[in-house]
């Protein structure tokens, strides 16, 4: 395996930036030929202050479904909580009706708990529970997309549907894939492996992914299942012309929003992610990447945090080394 087998995407820089710099960072994206674009979906930055502005998830992606033609669009992750799932269905049925059929839904049990208590959100304990909430939600989502009708009494969310209904429906058939984000082996894997199209989670070397998916691959009931979801991983990336130039990035990075001793959960979530950056030239990037195709995965989703810097040319460089 190579790093040219694999689908690669891009996480839009939404964080401390213009809506401007969001969309033309999609734009470049297609231009360049990249398969995915995707946001996060948060409504504070966990990256460094968290008043940093923060572009909305949903309604950026409808309007990046607009300025976009090709590629395809994704969430990475949309948190269960933060939406009633029929609203999530009918807002998802609308992006994905008005990209003409390019909608991808990344959904997670939720994790920043300092959002949840600052917008007023209940964040539940242990993470069982919101993952609990994240099967039933996929569950309703697929039923409201499929069905002309559909009824449903909660089990974990508190939402009863008496033949309620999304039209339009989407346009993929039968719905748009559905992707869960997270390694929780007990819960989140076996939900995968049970409900969605597609797995992603970041912060490991090339052999924690292999070790996941192993995992994964004892919760599907079968081989054929195992091949039919598509597996993920989201890494930052710095690259450079030289290694040093490629370092260097890395090392403003870290200086700007990493402290000298992280302490909260974002923090070390955030040093999870550089410690396993793939950081060097675009050949090195290329191999480093390889390395996760031969782990099992078949998709990147890559932070490129100079992406929307003036004149850099992170993107431009990868493009032509991983996406020849």
């Amino acid at each position: 395996m190579s790093a040219s087998d694999l689908d690669v995407g891009l996480v839009l820089p939404q964080y401390g930036t213009a809506i401007e710099t969001v969309r033309d960072t999609a734009l470049e994206a297609e231009s360049l030929g990249y398969d995915a674009v995707w946001l996060e979906d948060h409504f504070q930055s966990w990256i460094g202050d968290p008043r940093r502005g923060v572009h909305e998830c949903w309604t950026t992606l409808s309007a990046l479904a607009e300025a976009t033609d090709e590629i395809r669009l994704g969430t990475l992750v949309t948190s269960q909580d933060y939406r009633h799932p029929a609203l999530l269905a009918k807002m998802a049925a609308q992006v994905d009706r008005v990209s003409d059929g390019r909608l991808e839904l990344g959904l997670g049990g939720g994790w920043y708990e300092a959002e949840y208590d600052r917008f007023g959100y209940e964040f539940r304990e242990p993470p069982a529970k919101r993952l609990r909430r994240l099967a039933e939600t996929v569950e309703i989502l697929q039923g409201l997309w499929t069905n002309e009708t559909y009824s449903h009494e909660g089990e974990h969310l508190e939402v009863d549907l008496e033949e309620a209904f999304c039209e339009p429906q989407p346009v993929q058939e039968p719905h748009p894939p559905i992707w869960i984000g997270g390694g929780g082996e007990e819960f989140t894997l076996r939900y995968t492996a049970e409900l969605a199209d597609g797995w992603n989670f970041g912060t490991l070397e090339p052999e924690g992914f292999a070790d996941k998916l192993d995992v994964l691959r004892e919760h599907c009931e079968s081989e054929a299942r195992y091949d039919e979801i598509r597996k993920s991983a989201e890494l930052f990336v710095f690259v450079g012309e030289t290694t040093d130039d490629a370092e260097a990035k890395r090392e403003r990075f870290v200086d700007a929003f990493l402290p000298d001793e992280p302490s909260e959960p974002r923090e070390f979530f955030l040093l999870g992610y550089v410690e396993t950056a793939p950081t060097g030239t675009p050949e090195d990037v290329r191999d480093r990447l390889a390395d996760y195709a031969n782990a099992g995965i078949e998709e990147v989703m890559l932070v490129v945090p100079d992406a929307a810097d003036d004149g850099d040319e992170s993107l431009e460089l990868l493009a032509d080394e991983v996406l020849a």
